[in-house]
């Protein structure tokens, strides 16, 4: 929390205080998405139009937000892989590796909390973070607005987006936000059969009783976690990995009670997104179901909801299992 209070004090995470009209240019866009999912809370301040998004889009997979030209936003998060990276750590600036794997990038306009430890709240903020990260794109803001106020197709851009005048820190992050909140999913073979359009394999309808049946009834109860039409909860939570160097949330609030939570993943596209955890440890689905089917690693902040003698799945239910989050493959990014 310090570290984003002098970041702010030196002026970089400026955050918007009033809104920008949205030019009579524009063309409003209606953000498109599953009646049944619940409405989401889109910004007052920045109104989605479509050249709003045209223009998020292009700076999105441009290399001039990096420090030397040569590292997007779309190098890490690619969209066949549902904007997710098949690298266990992306590559920015001279080949430094990240951290952590990187997290998908669709149906934003549904959570609260960004990046596995939850440490922005609002996207806007996010985005700015990787461009100054010195291991993902490190590069200065000021350095960044000059060089797109020089580019002329930039300027016009944001003029005929955000009003007149120059290219602002602003400008850059409601421009970005623009463009992810269009970014949804929602027609994945399980939302055609839940819309009774398609059906299930029985081996994909076990996987599901499974997964929405509770461990103590012999499912594997997925949904307490992964529930809703998004599914996950988008809380933090320790799921019994073994201990690494990596706090997650306690990086962020300082509390012991967070050590070892990270953000629930939307399990949505979960096919695409490989490699899986916060760290990109497990390569493949059955690793991930193997993690859960044995007991998990002891550690005081464990959820209560991953058992402890593990789900004890037979290899058939296992495969079902994976049939059916399978199921939540939207074709749209996997074309």
């Amino acid at each position: 929390m310090l570290v984003r209070k002098y970041l702010t004090l030196i002026g970089l995470l400026i955050v918007p205080a009033t809104a920008i009209d949205v030019p009579r240019s524009n063309t409003p866009y209606q953000l498109k998405y599953s009646q049944r999912f619940t409405a989401p809370s889109l910004p007052e301040d920045n109104i989605l139009t479509k050249e709003r998004i045209a223009l998020g889009e292009r700076l999105f997979n441009d290399t001039i937000l990096s420090i030397d030209g040569t590292v997007s936003c779309a190098g890490c998060h690619v969209s066949d892989f549902a904007f997710a990276d098949d690298r266990r750590f992306s590559r920015g600036f001279e080949g430094r590796l990240g951290k952590r794997n990187s997290m998908p990038l669709f149906n934003l306009a549904w959570k609260s909390h960004f990046f596995w430890d939850g440490r922005e709240n609002r996207l806007r903020d996010q985005v700015l973070v990787p461009i100054q990260d010195h291991q993902e794109m490190a590069a200065n803001l000021n350095q960044v607005i000059f060089r797109l106020n020089r580019r002329g197709g930039y300027l016009r851009e944001f003029e005929n987006t955000y009003g007149q005048g120059p290219v602002t820190t602003q400008k850059l992050s409601l421009a970005l936000e623009n463009y992810l909140l269009s970014l949804t999913s929602d027609q994945s073979k399980y939302d055609l059969v839940a819309e009774k359009k398609e059906n299930f394999t029985p081996e994909e309808a076990q996987g599901q009783k499974l997964f929405f049946q509770k461990p103590s009834l012999g499912g594997a109860g997925c949904f307490q976690c992964h529930g809703g039409s998004q599914f996950s909860d988008f809380k933090f939570r320790n799921n019994g990995l073994e201990h690494t160097e990596d706090l997650g949330r306690y990086q962020v609030t300082g509390k012991n009670s967070d050590k070892g939570l990270f953000q629930t993943p939307s399990l949505r596209n979960i096919e695409l997104t490989a490699p899986y955890m916060h760290d990109g440890r497990f390569e493949t689905l059955e690793e991930v179901i193997a993690h859960y089917n044995g007991p998990p690693h002891k550690h005081p902040t464990v959820d209560k909801l991953v058992p402890s003698k593990g789900l004890n799945l037979s290899p058939a239910n296992q495969k079902a299992l994976i049939a059916f989050l399978k199921t939540l493959t939207d074709p749209r990014y996997n074309e």
